[in-house]
């Protein structure tokens, strides 16, 4: 068995660093899985997420830096700030790839440093340095800053900006300048801990692998599979943004309006900022590491007497910053992009906390007491565009909003909860919550706190053929948007899969997001006797899936409390249904969601009356590990 690479733990309140070998990580295959690993076994109930005993893990997935496609990604694993649950996200671009070739196949950073400093990593040897020049800049800034430090145009930086400084609870780390590892406040606690960014440099372009030509050859056929693919093929000609930015490709596709007030856009707005739009101001297209499909536009706009110049952008900032916004302005919706990536904050963060504003003002629950004076309303993007500056550095109103929607609606009154879109206190912006009920169903059982990037699947918004959901699923109604058939089990399933996607490193979109055809684990199967030269069968692959489902679900019973009643929608998508568009009058059932409820508990082997996990059923699978930490904790 091969087991390259290290496991650096950088401990910042003693500047010491301790290398350890690889075994756990390849174990809970990298990535998302060994980082949920750390967190789960050394973050304590009694730990806050700010304090200097909670930890972040940068973990690659043991499949990153190989030359299986779309391999480039790298995890960050911490506990939430938000609401004390488990916390991960997943990064591109080539800071992965890089450490991997450092020979790093993870960071665990702990501790806290009493002045700013920065992580240098380059050949297998760390450095930790003061930041005090860097303190105060852009992760943009950082980026070039650090680059010519190094003299080395290539170097890889995962940073914050002045929100992660400021300790902005919807603060994010940033990679590069445009791959954001945002969730659970991730920027505040690196913030916290005084430590401004990572930089990687590596001299090698190579892994250690046990077979190379068979994992090329393996690598060979997925590409070919990945190429042959006409949704891939979609996505390499106008990225997430032409594919599901507000009311995607005909105008019509559900979207975010004014807070989920509706999701029905006017289709000449939404022509306003779409793909098409945008397409006179593209000068070019770059990708993440090893990646065949370019999805990543490079704009650069002149407007109100600016030009912006950044990469971007993605269907969260097209919607969240347009149509939840009221923003038909295309110069506006790219300044806000490139505003959150600058000062490391997160796109759907800042998109739910001020479209809560925007309503909550528009209802008379807030005034200009509540707001510093600043009339604010739907589509007024220069006040918009103000407070995003705000929340990064908690002024006037913007720190109140830079606490996340949740806590700035229970720090102002009682009344403005009720507009609140969030999924376990953390705040989304989202589309077809009412409409598309397995994708809906998801972000509610989300063990991070909402998003679709857990277990929603996309075989909705495909609309996949009734005999494929059969083949595949056994759901005939699988593609079908407002069928409640079999939903719960859906998304047991992609939770599931999607766990192993962010543990290998390997990115959705060229795993299965678009293309179900790509959504098939006996391809990772394929890949890991070559990598390691383990043999591997797809069960004992699933049940590694599986494990790390329960172990982030055991983290989130302990530290934060979730029960059952956690499990939830939004009360507006259960009680106020669509006024407009081609789903008018969907709403999204609350007898039929408990009824998704049960199912999914019974697809995981989980309680249906409380939630909770059952230890008899964790043992039988071989958790009992997890058994033993909720009989302790006695919730098991």
């Amino acid at each position: 068995m091969l087991r390259p690479g290290m496991i650096a733990r950088i401990n910042l309140s003693n500047q010491s660093v301790t290398l350890t070998d690889s075994e756990e990580y390849y174990n809970f295959l990298g990535g998302r899985g060994f980082g949920s690993h750390v967190i789960f076994n050394e973050v304590a109930i009694s730990d806050s997420p700010l304090s200097e005993r909670n930890k972040l893990v940068f973990s690659t997935g043991i499949l990153t830096g190989t030359t299986v496609p779309g391999a480039s990604r790298t995890a960050l694993v911490t506990k939430n700030v938000i609401n004390n649950g488990i916390s991960y996200s997943s990064g591109g671009g080539n800071f992965g790839s890089q450490l991997k070739h450092a020979g790093f196949n993870a960071l665990i950073i702990e501790g806290a440093s009493e002045k700013p400093v920065s992580i240098y990593v380059n050949d297998s040897t760390i450095e930790i340095r003061s930041a005090d020049d860097l303190w105060g800049k852009t992760t943009w800034d950082t980026v070039d800053l650090i680059r010519q430090k190094t003299k080395n145009s290539y170097a890889e930086v995962a940073s914050i900006g002045p929100a992660g400084e400021n300790r902005v609870n919807i603060s994010c780390v940033m990679i590069d300048k445009a791959h954001a590892l945002a969730w659970g406040g991730s920027g505040a606690i690196m913030g916290s801990k005084k430590l401004k960014a990572i930089a990687v440099t590596s001299s090698k372009n190579e892994l250690a692998v046990h077979d190379k030509a068979c994992l090329k050859n393996a690598a060979d056929k997925y590409c070919w599979t990945l190429l042959a693919s006409e949704a891939s093929h979609a996505l390499r000609e106008v990225g997430t943004h032409g594919m599901a930015g507000a009311g995607g490709w005909s105008g019509l596709v559900p979207t975010s309006v004014n807070n989920l007030q509706d999701e029905y856009w006017d289709p000449e707005k939404s022509k306003k900022i779409n793909e098409e739009a945008f397409k006179p101001y593209e000068i070019g297209r770059t990708n993440c590491y090893n990646c065949p499909l370019y999805c990543l536009h490079l704009y650069e706009m002149e407007g109100e007497g600016d030009i912006i110049k950044c990469e971007g952008m993605h269907a969260n900032s097209v919607r969240g910053f347009g149509s939840n916004w009221g923003v038909d302005n295309p110069y506006a919706v790219l300044k806000a992009h490139a505003l959150c990536n600058m000062f490391g904050l997160d796109v759907d963060g800042v998109s739910s906390v001020i479209a809560w504003a925007l309503e909550g003002f528009e209802n008379n629950i807030l005034c200009l007491n509540d707001t510093g004076g600043i009339p604010i309303s739907w589509g007024d993007h220069t006040v918009l565009l103000s407070l995003i500056e705000d929340i990064a550095y908690r002024r006037g109103f913007g720190d109140t909003l830079a606490e996340g929607v949740y806590k700035a609606a229970t720090k102002c009154n009682i009344d403005s909860q009720k507009h609140t879109i969030n999924f376990k206190k953390v705040g989304i912006n989202e589309q077809g919550l009412r409409s598309h009920k397995a994708w809906s169903f998801g972000m509610a059982v989300s063990s991070r706190g909402g998003g679709h990037l857990s277990g929603s699947p996309q075989t909705e918004n495909r609309q996949l053929p009734e005999n494929v959901g059969k083949w595949l699923f056994g759901i005939a109604g699988a593609g079908n948007p407002t069928s409640y058939e079999k939903k719960g089990q859906l998304v047991a399933w992609y939770e599931v899969y999607k766990a192993l996607v962010d543990s290998l490193g390997i990115c959705y979109f060229t795993a299965g997001w678009y293309d179900v055809a790509l959504a098939n684990i006996n391809i990772f199967v394929d890949f890991l006797y070559p990598l390691t030269g383990d043999i591997v069968k797809s069960e004992e692959l699933w049940l590694k899936g599986e494990y790390i489902i329960n172990m982030e679900k055991a983290f989130n019973t302990v530290h934060a409390g979730f029960r059952r009643s956690d499990d939830m929608l939004p009360p507006r998508i259960m009680q106020e249904p669509l006024e407009k568009g081609p789903y008018k009058g969907e709403y999204f059932d609350s007898a039929k969601f408990e009824e998704m409820l049960n199912e999914y508990y019974i697809c995981h082997g989980w309680d249906e009356a409380t939630g909770l996990q059952q230890a008899s059923t964790l043992r039988e699978k071989g958790f009992n590990d997890l058994a033993e930490f909720l009989q302790k904790h006695r919730r098991g």
